[in-house]
């Protein structure tokens, strides 16, 4: 009888433990709802919204190519800064997410920063 209660309990657990283990696969893709690009330079922010991938990968390096960091002289090309932030809206089925990340860097990087940036992001909202 006590080998019978143990067994017993022993199968239970193997049974459980079996069905907590199995793995439950994602087939749900991330849709892109909109994206938007904040920037800040000389105590300006300006937000520009993208409601397409399409559109944010065209314009997102054109809007921060067309900067005019002329106005600095090279004394104070060493302190020129600007912030850029990215936010992606996803949905993955019936859930809504937001995926965003903030760079400051120096003018001359900000083509280059702002590329990278945006391939992180969308790589991680869209998975």
């Amino acid at each position: 009888m006590k080998n019978l209660l143990f067994g017993s309990i022993a199968i239970a657990l193997f049974v459980f433990n079996a069905n907590a283990q199995q793995k439950s696969e994602v087939t749900q893709k991330a849709d892109f709802i909109s994206a938007s690009l904040i920037t800040s330079y000389e105590k300006e922010v300006t937000e520009y919204k993208f409601l397409s991938l399409t559109e944010l990968n065209e314009e997102a390096e054109q809007i921060i190519q067309e900067f005019n960091f002329d106005n600095f002289d090279n004394s104070k090309k060493r302190t020129c800064a600007i912030t850029i932030e990215i936010k992606v809206e996803v949905t993955i089925g019936t859930t809504k997410g937001i995926v965003s990340g903030l760079i400051i860097t120096n003018c001359s990087d900000a083509t280059t920063a702002t590329k990278k940036l945006k391939e992180m992001l969308l790589a991680a909202a869209m998975g």
